[in-house]
């Protein structure tokens, strides 16, 4: 009889410990595929690794099984761009399905902490682009945003959130728990304009693990949220000139091309735009407004053709480049958790010492910047109160890798 009561007690706890290895998938990804090559789950991370005792949340994570399960390589992991862009969803994942990359390797998709289905934070994109949609000049731009940011810090409080801990480091951690969890020896990095920053700290933290990293569009952690992008858009906008005074097609179609520009931004000044995106939707295009969109466009492989085209139709009063631009921004919006990415970045690429007074002095060195570079002075600013923590000066910075990137 004992032996018996031994025998089934054995077979409960053997059942009880498969059962507590199976991952569990968070209730938001039950689109997940059901095909025994598709494996998703979700680990419990601390929110600050600090002190693991602590809270803890979840980061959401998807295998792509290797065709080839005989002889396979070393996984990949994606680490995706924002910071604040979501990862997991089904036409992703129904994509990678189809992909070469997976004949020999499993494939490895995740959230990072703060977004998506990895205990998002409260995201504030929508608001931010309601406030950009406003009639509003520089100052009451700045006054909104500052509203915006303290009720969404009040969320996070309520929610018992600590943006803090939301920044890169705390992220590779996570990354670093998720190795061991998976239990493969090595792993190849794959990441893609912020990815690749979260990479790189992944292969300074974890060098045991990383047998290598392709690391495309880099974004490297020295720099300034704001400054960097005045000094961007000075010289893309600058190089937009000089090709469209070398080009005979352009020169010939906006010949005074610099001094329209000029035009163009006072104008917005005087005469805000307004501009219909749906029924629901309206958005007024200020002076600063209108540098923005500019910036933006200077991202896509035809900004020569456009941002000519966007410049006047600045002067003009409307355009069909100008709808373009708005609805890509909107799309962009959907896809970015803002505040994971004010999290990131207020630990990362923000600088206390750049007062009010420091930033005014700053754009007397950039003549093309006539006005404040809209959304990003104004959240740079109101981001400073987002949270406390600051990665010192000196630390911004890589250490020397051996291994092949």
């Amino acid at each position: 009889m004992k032996n018996t009561y031994l025998i089934l007690l054995l077979s409960i706890l053997f059942t009880l410990s498969i059962v507590a290895q199976q991952p569990t998938l968070p209730q938001s990804m039950e689109w997940l595929p059901d095909r025994p090559d598709v494996r998703g789950g979700s680990l419990k991370v601390p929110e600050n690794h600090d002190t693991p005792e602590g809270k803890h949340i979840e980061i959401a994570y998807v295998v792509l099984k290797a065709r080839d399960t005989v002889a396979p390589e070393y996984p990949m992991i994606f680490f995706f761009g924002g910071p604040g862009g979501d990862f997991l969803d089904i036409n992703l994942v129904n994509f990678l399905l189809e992909q070469p990359m997976r004949e020999r390797r499993d494939v490895i998709l995740f959230d990072q902490r703060g977004i998506g289905h990895s205990s998002p934070l409260p995201n504030m994109s929508f608001e931010s682009f309601n406030i950009l949609a406003q009639d509003a000049n520089e100052q009451e731009e700045l006054t909104l945003t500052r509203g915006m940011i303290s009720r969404f810090k009040e969320k996070c409080k309520e929610a018992d959130i600590q943006p803090q801990y939301y920044n890169s480091y705390q992220n590779a951690r996570d990354v670093g728990m998720l190795f061991k969890h998976l239990g493969y020896a090595k792993y190849n990095l794959l990441g893609g304009s912020y990815g690749t920053r979260l990479a790189r700290i992944v292969q300074d933290l974890f060098p045991e693990y990383v047998h290598s990293a392709v690391l495309d569009s880099p974004a490297p952690l020295s720099g300034d949220f704001l400054l960097n992008r005045l000094d961007s858009y000075s010289l893309a906008l600058e190089r937009i000139f000089a090709y469209c005074q070398d080009n005979p097609e352009c020169q010939s179609r906006y010949p005074n091309l610099k001094s329209d520009y000029f035009k163009a931004i006072t104008k917005l000044q005087e005469s805000p735009l307004t501009v219909s995106m749906n029924d629901s939707l309206s958005v007024v295009i200020n002076a600063q407004d209108g540098i923005y969109f500019l910036r933006r466009l200077l991202y896509q492989d035809n900004s020569r053709e456009k941002a000519p085209e966007l410049i006047h139709a600045y002067l003009e009063g409307g355009g069909q480049v100008i709808r373009e631009v708005l609805n890509f921004e909107y799309q962009l919006t959907g896809d970015l958790n803002l505040s994971m990415l004010l999290s990131v970045e207020k630990f990362e690429n923000f600088n206390p010492e750049n007062t009010a007074e420091v930033l005014e002095a700053q754009y007397e060195n950039f003549p093309l910047i006539p006005v404040r570079l809209g959304f990003f002075d104004a959240f740079y600013r109101a981001g400073m109160d987002w949270h406390e923590a600051n990665l010192p000066i000196e630390e911004r910075q890589f250490k020397i890798s051996d291994i092949p990137t």
